[in-house]
């Protein structure tokens, strides 16, 4: 499992809403990660060479985004036992994302690439971007050329390991997905009940804040999750946000003709800090037979990621970049169920 961070504010529980979609069917698939071991501190030149010292680290899973039949990439964390370890800070991190430019998005570098927790192509890097600072770490980033199965034509958003880590992946069945009106209600219907629960204030239309609305499949189920973006006096960007504004993220499960509501991020920028959350994609990368879900999450000054995590039934924000984490000690709750499906 993912190390879980305790300072956030989340709420886990079940609210159902009807909806209606044609079952689909999922092949699944399985990872296998074997990092080496990795030293957490950088390890000096050999005697008698002059230059910066070198980090010793493992695989890392990126993100990228399709422009057209390329992709823009960068490292998302690295990969420990499955677990993920988020890239340092500062100057230190400068000078690992210059490293990682070198050794894993040079010119020519492959990376197989999944959407869905499925693998449907491969990234090949064709020009080095150099280190970003648009991230509260410094990324190095790179553009290259997608190579990806017929079916994945519509993928805009995907994760990535280098080629061969952990083995051969077998090629999946991509799926697409279109919402409907029943998604769109259904979602709705559980984002009101959120706000609710935590007594937010209520816009004039609840559909006018929605920012973001995205399907995607889980292992084992055969219908589609939902996940949802709203935002009040708020853009789905990097900048400042006046204090009564919040960001709220839900994600309902299919249950029959229902969904269950199984995870709401709720955050305000009082006293917490702007940090408003989307789905970016969904993949077993600690390969325990579940998917993990990453998350981008737009702040004031910065972007940074978040990764979710089923454990014991629920959902729990298990993985963000130290940013990402708010001042205050925020208050933890469940629902009466605690999001078990």
């Amino acid at each position: 499992m993912i190390g879980r961070i305790p300072r956030w504010f989340l709420l886990v529980g079940i609210v159902t809403a009807t909806f209606g979609c044609d079952n689909v069917s999922w092949g699944g698939m399985s990872l296998s990660l074997s990092p080496p071991p990795r030293d957490s501190s950088a390890i000096p030149d050999a005697p008698g060479q002059e230059g910066p010292e070198r980090f010793e680290y493992g695989p890392l899973l990126f993100a990228g985004v399709r422009e057209g039949d390329s992709a823009l990439v960068v490292p998302v964390a690295e990969l420990v036992d499955g677990m993920l370890r988020p890239l340092p800070p500062g100057e230190p991190g400068a000078r690992m994302a210059a490293q990682i430019q070198e050794e894993r998005l040079s010119s020519g570098q492959r990376l197989t690439v999944f959407h869905g927790g499925t693998r449907i192509g491969t990234f090949t890097t064709s020009t080095p971007l150099g280190i970003t600072n648009e991230y509260c770490s410094p990324r190095s980033q790179a553009r290259g050329r997608l190579e990806l199965v017929p079916s994945a034509s519509e993928a805009q958003r995907f994760l990535a390991l280098g080629e061969g880590t952990g083995g051969d992946w077998p090629f999946g069945r991509y799926q697409s997905f279109v919402a409907e009106r029943a998604h769109r209600n259904a979602i709705q219907n559980l984002a009101g009940v959120a706000l609710n629960e935590v007594r937010a204030q209520w816009p004039a239309a609840l559909q006018n804040i929605r920012q973001d609305l995205q399907l995607f499949l889980l292992p084992g189920d055969e219908a589609p999750a939902i996940v949802a973006s709203f935002l009040f006096q708020d853009q789905m960007e990097v900048g400042p946000a006046p204090d009564p504004a919040y960001s709220l993220l839900v994600m309902g499960e299919p249950a029959g003709r229902q969904f269950d509501r199984t995870f709401t991020w709720f955050r305000a920028v009082e006293p917490e800090g702007k940090g408003a959350p989307r789905f970016f994609s969904s993949m077993d990368w600690d390969q325990d037979g579940e998917d993990e879900i990453l998350l981008e999450v737009f702040g004031a000054e910065s972007k940074w990621w978040a990764a979710l995590d089923r454990e014991n039934g629920s959902w729990t924000v298990a993985f963000q970049d130290p940013c990402g984490t708010p001042e205050v000690q925020a208050a933890s709750m469940e629902g009466s169920q605690g999001g078990q499906r």
